[in-house]
């Protein structure tokens, strides 16, 4: 399937789904310069690859950061923690590849649904609590890098907030 949807996932962090089949959703995305770092996260059963076309890019990966630059390539093994954003002066542009691609495309479709009606902070990511419910619906695809049992335990207070705010 060829699709060409566009995404803001959060203020400064955009993508177009070039391409989405089964085993992969291949995107063009870019990042407003900025200093925000989103969380880190976790994909346990995907793959991600990414080719910076232009600008540079500060990636923690594992724990070890590091700056990319136009040229340079980056895997993410499924199961490693990750966070990236853009240090530079100028937008940073990428290929990005996700493999499998599960449910990718539908988190980032309600994810920005949800930035249209549901409370955001400063750098246009929902609240916790506005998140909790996408996160647990999309946990496949989509974790926090927190400790598992702890992360399970938020994500439980968070999604009964959520619920009693009316976020479904």
């Amino acid at each position: 399937m060829l699709a060409t949807e566009t995404y803001d996932l959060h203020d400064a962090e955009h993508v177009t789904i070039v391409r989405h089949t089964p085993d992969l959703l291949e995107v063009e995305v870019t990042w407003d310069p900025g200093d925000h770092h989103p969380l880190a996260h976790v994909h346990d059963a995907q793959d991600e690859r990414f080719a910076i076309h232009d600008g540079e890019l500060t990636v923690v990966l594992d724990g070890i950061r590091r700056t990319l630059h136009a040229g340079e390539t980056l895997d993410i093994p499924r199961g490693t923690p990750h966070t990236m954003w853009n240090t530079g002066a100028t937008p940073a542009r990428a290929g990005w590849q996700t493999r499998p691609a599960l449910r990718t495309a539908e988190f980032w479709a309600e994810l920005h649904a949800a930035r249209q009606t549901r409370p955001t902070d400063a750098h246009g990511l929902l609240t916790p609590v506005a998140a909790a419910p996408l996160l647990r619906e999309y946990r496949s695809e989509f974790r926090l890098a927190l400790p598992r049992p702890l992360g399970r335990a938020a994500l439980f207070v968070l999604s009964l907030a959520a619920r009693v705010k009316g976020y479904r």
